[in-house]
């Protein structure tokens, strides 16, 4: 099975000590080696990201720290379990082993199942991003959806753009991991303290950050819902 891990944090949270971050990058070697982590990255600050969403096809651009939202995403893994349990365990162990230390940290880190991550060759030329597609509350998937999605997304594959999309499921819920009062605490979602869930996501080769954005633009899922532009730092 596979899973994603988001890190998740304030946008004016500190950076972790140099010590955390050490052991942190250390846990994440020991799974790329067990070939257990085909995925992980951190990303630029949300400042530096973008949000668009078209309206009666009109594309709406804003840039960030995004005003709607009090956290902001500072990475991913993607990374493979037995079950979510397993998978919650190693988030679990991720999130103590960062800085700073449980007991002083706002941040969480969120674990969701993954159902048909699909990767494909690239040209590999240009940046790096990270596309999210978030769902707003209300929006109920179906199969049209997913063939407009699924369309773009061989465009962009023949294209050498879109090297790696995958959808998350719902259903098991997303588990977060998160301190409270010292104690390191495992909710079930969905949240009530988020808007916007993070229902997918395609990770695209593009030339700038405004090359991104109008990938972005023509991604069917812009009509649904905010598709969040985060550069990836390889």
């Amino acid at each position: 099975m596979e899973f994603m891990l988001l890190f998740i944090d304030r946008e004016d949270a500190s950076p972790g000590e140099a010590a955390g971050m050490a052991e942190l990058s250390r846990f994440a070697g020991e799974l790329a080696s067990q070939g257990r982590l085909p995925r992980a990255a951190p990303l630029r600050p949300a400042s530096a990201g973008a949000r668009v969403r078209v309206r009666d096809g009109t594309a709406f651009v804003t840039d960030g720290p995004f005003a709607e939202s009090k956290e902001a995403l500072g990475g991913f893994w993607i990374f493979e379990a037995k079950s979510r349990d397993e998978a919650i365990e190693i988030a679990r162990r991720a999130y103590e082993l960062g800085e700073p230390r449980p007991h002083a940290r706002s941040g969480t880190i969120e674990v969701h199942l993954v159902r048909g991550r699909y990767t494909f060759p690239a040209a590999g030329e240009g940046t790096p991003f990270l596309l999210v597609f978030l769902r707003e509350p209300g929006l109920t998937p179906d199969a049209a959806k997913g063939r407009e999605m699924i369309a773009y997304g061989e465009t962009l594959v023949r294209e050498g753009k879109q090297f790696e999309t995958a959808h998350l499921a719902q259903d098991p819920p997303p588990a977060r991991i998160q301190s409270r009062r010292g104690k390191t605490l495992v909710t079930d979602g969905p949240f009530a303290e988020t808007k916007d869930v993070v229902g997918g996501y395609s990770l695209v080769h593009a030339a700038s950050r405004a090359d991104a954005i109008e990938l972005a633009k023509r991604f069917p899922h812009a009509k649904w819902g905010p598709v969040e532009v985060r550069e990836m730092i390889s």
